[in-house]
């Protein structure tokens, strides 16, 4: 079980790892706002049992309707309104927001005038692949919780692949890496290029004791995941790491 953060904040980003992981601390932390036992969560009170299970009335989900690839601002508004009614067992309500990144501007702003003027016993957990994509003002009313990045099952061409450009990422010069990357312009895009370089961070985070290089590359990949640059191609990638690996 992950240690979490005492006292608990009262807003969290939750991302990294994968999309089951970051459920798995989302259901812990709601279990912690609401525990009755001394160490929190404690797993076996009744508010913990409920959580666990997922039919808590104090745990509100809100994620995309089935129709939309959005979460839109009515749906927020309502959760804005439903903030203000007391809880019905705990001492805490606690909404889970996923993906939080798929809320438009319009229902991020609506979010933040609960994030910072909301009742004390409400909480928020937003689950999110890729923060970068959230207001700076929704993340600045936050604390980021991150997961490690999760290994993936990979073929054996993409893991070589990654095995290559962690290395080059670690030592190599900004023109091996832009010229490497120039040649997957084209090849490798969409998903595959998320997983590959998802990949790669898995490659450089075994050299973090060893590599001094290595915690700056990792940060920068990080950067690139979290602000949706893996969905994009490897020009864009090229750009970020060359940006700020050199200069």
């Amino acid at each position: 079980m992950r240690k979490l953060p005492n006292p608990l904040s009262h807003a969290y980003i939750l991302t990294g790892g994968g999309e089951e992981s970051r459920m798995a601390l989302a259901r812990q932390l709601a279990a912690a706002y609401l525990c009755e036992g001394q160490n929190k969560p404690c797993g076996v009170c009744r508010h913990c049992v409920k959580v666990e299970k997922g039919i808590h009335p104090d745990v509100y989900p809100l994620t995309l309707p089935e129709d939309k690839r959005e979460i839109q601002v009515a749906q927020v508004r309502t959760l804005r309104r439903d903030a203000y009614v007391m809880p019905n067992e705990g001492t805490r309500k606690v909404y889970l927001i996923y993906p939080a990144e798929a809320m438009n501007p319009e229902a991020q702003n609506a979010l933040l005038k609960v994030l910072e003027d909301g009742p004390t016993y409400a909480a928020f957990l937003l689950l999110t692949e890729q923060p970068g994509l959230l207001l700076e003002t929704i993340r600045s009313r936050c604390e980021t919780l991150s997961l490690p990045p999760e290994e993936r099952q990979t073929d054996g061409e993409t893991a070589a692949l990654a095995e290559e450009l962690g290395a080059l990422l670690l030592r190599g010069s900004e023109w091996d890496i832009a010229r490497r990357f120039a040649l997957l312009e084209g090849k490798v895009k969409g998903q595959r290029l998320f997983d590959l370089l998802t990949a790669v961070e898995t490659v450089v985070a075994r050299s973090l004791t060893t590599d001094r290089r290595a915690a700056k590359v990792l940060g920068v990949l990080r950067r690139c995941r979290d602000f949706a640059v893996y969905n994009t191609n490897p020009g864009h990638v090229l750009g970020w790491l060359c940006g700020e690996l050199f200069h």
